[in-house]
């Protein structure tokens, strides 16, 4: 079951994509040459998607949202503001007649007026001031980066005005005919020095005045660079690549992931016309590169343009070039397709993980709450029907083991909502009243007294830990036990630590026990 929002948050997105950025810079570095030119573009293309758009697609694919942004999210979720709800259910009847009450206690996690009014007065330091200069910071990066690149547009029109359409050069417009694309205006400029694309709604040609218009096989090559350029809708590409950089100014990886385009939407070109070429005709293609191709290239995130970018590169791979036989060209589209899948659906935004109360029942020693572990939407009264599920499972249950338990109420769960087993996550503890277990721990000679000081052997004890029923800790105490438990929840044994030990100063320090 996929679940799909549109919310995730600005600082996610940027994280997520960075990741991606990476993964793709990886997979290019390893795969660059065993696949298609096409599909490390399309990929780019989903980088892009993914910086830009602020979609939440959660499936059993995604990873958990980090801590550190599950933390910032819900920063109000604090231990100290949680509030535990009972709500007693009508008495049931059991097996053998007997009647028992089942509990259900909610940890509904909640901030009250005063919480949130003293979060805000004792974080104002540390929170807000760090947010206003680091919005400050990316708002004056965002206004440079634009300034930058919009100065760097400005000149390149202006550049561009000095220019001359070309209506009666018979070659031209039959060699653009020929192409399917007579209605592209192409135009001569005495002031760049390579040919180039410009435009995104009416693309034009612009072609160097100094370019020798008699070569008729450097010009076709030119115009099929050039027309390919506007059938692959490069330009938009490197539009919207501008428009991430402008959002994304802060992020080195996004710059890099910029060349990185540039340079595989370049060879994506030539692949694409390299179908049709014979090997001598690549040859003589790789050869019309290196003539035209110019020594700087700061406008190719602007224009589609022949580039000295990466230029040895580009002619070793026209040079060496080869037809995807029918198996690389269905493992490219898998590769593909599984990429961009899991792209757009292992990230999540952030998401309350609740979903059920703690429930417990006098038919078991355990107590569980469930949450769950994607962002997903289980229809209406979600709470009611998984926790009608979790007590059904406890009060049926002969095992007393927590393992078997667990796989029971995520079947059912599962079941219930039609999806899979791993969006829960059961929570279990043991539901003991102190008569109960404080009979328990007599049996280990550990006593409470009225006062509630207990003692192990006659020693005063200082810290008790047990590991399913809690802590309690006294600062006079001169020994310090921890309680062990088996699965099944019964005590296995018991460790010590008199002052004096390793164990006993560490505790000592964790819990700032000095006397």
């Amino acid at each position: 079951m996929l679940h799909f929002r549109m919310n995730m948050p600005f600082y996610l997105m940027a994280f997520y994509g960075s990741i991606m950025i990476i993964i793709v810079l990886i997979m290019r570095g390893l795969f660059k040459n065993r696949l298609p030119k096409f599909v490390f573009p399309a990929l780019w293309c989903v980088v892009l998607i993914r910086l830009l758009v602020p979609f939440s697609l959660s499936s059993p694919l995604s990873m958990k949202v980090p801590a550190i942004f599950d933390k910032v999210t819900y920063v109000s979720q604090t231990a100290e503001t949680t509030a535990y709800i009972v709500e007693e259910q009508s008495p049931v009847l059991l097996e053998g007649g007997a009647d028992t009450t089942v509990i259900a206690v909610s940890q509904d996690v909640y901030e009250t007026s005063n919480a949130a009014s003293q979060y805000t007065k004792n974080s104002a330091a540390f929170v807000f001031q760090p947010r206003v200069l680091i919005l400050g910071a990316y708002l004056l990066g965002l206004a440079v980066t634009i300034g930058l690149l919009a100065l760097q547009k400005y000149r390149c029109t202006k550049r561009l005005k000095n220019r001359l359409l070309v209506e009666h050069n018979e070659t031209i417009n039959t060699m653009l005919r020929e192409m399917d694309m007579g209605h592209i205006p192409v135009f001569t400029c005495d002031e760049i020095a390579s040919p180039l694309v410009s435009g995104l709604l009416n693309p034009s040609i612009y072609l160097p005045t100094r370019m020798n218009f008699q070569d008729t096989v450097l010009l076709r090559h030119i115009l099929a660079h050039e027309t390919m350029h506007i059938k692959r809708h490069d330009n938009y590409a490197k539009a919207v690549m501008l428009l991430t950089l402008c959002l994304h100014c802060f992020n080195p990886l996004v710059w890099i992931m910029s060349k990185y385009l540039s340079a595989d939407l370049e060879n994506a070109c030539d692949a694409a016309l390299l179908k049709s070429y014979d090997t001598e005709e690549r040859k003589v293609y790789a050869m019309s590169l290196l003539s035209m191709a110019v020594s700087r290239s700061h406008t190719t995130l602007l224009y589609s343009a022949f580039s000295r970018t990466e230029i040895e590169k580009r002619v070793k791979n026209i040079l060496h070039y080869k037809k995807a036989s029918a198996l690389i060209l269905a493992f490219s589209f898998l590769f593909l397709i599984c990429g961009t899948t899991v792209f757009a659906t292992g990230v999540q935004a952030p998401f309350s993980s609740y979903l059920s109360p703690y429930c417990v029942s006098s038919n078991c020693r355990w107590g569980c709450y469930v949450d769950i572990t994607r962002d997903i939407y289980l229809g209406e009264n979600a709470q009611r029907r998984a926790e009608n599920v979790i007590i059904d499972v406890l009060k049926s249950d002969n095992t007393n083991d927590p393992e078997i338990m667990e796989e029971q109420i995520k079947a059912a769960l599962a079941e219930t909502f039609g999806v899979e087993k791993g969006a829960f996550r059961v929570v279990f503890s043991l539901c003991l009243d102190d008569e109960e277990k404080y009979a328990e721990y007599a049996d280990w000679d550990i006593f409470r007294d009225e006062d509630g000081i207990f003692s192990y052997h006659g020693e005063k004890v200082r810290v008790c830990t047990d590991e399913l029923a809690g802590m309690h800790i006294d600062r006079d105490g001169t020994i310090d036990i921890a309680i062990h438990r088996d699965r099944y929840g019964f005590i296995s044994g018991i460790t010590a630590q008199h002052e004096g030990e390793e164990m006993f100063d560490e505790q000592t320090r964790s819990y700032g026990l000095n006397r």
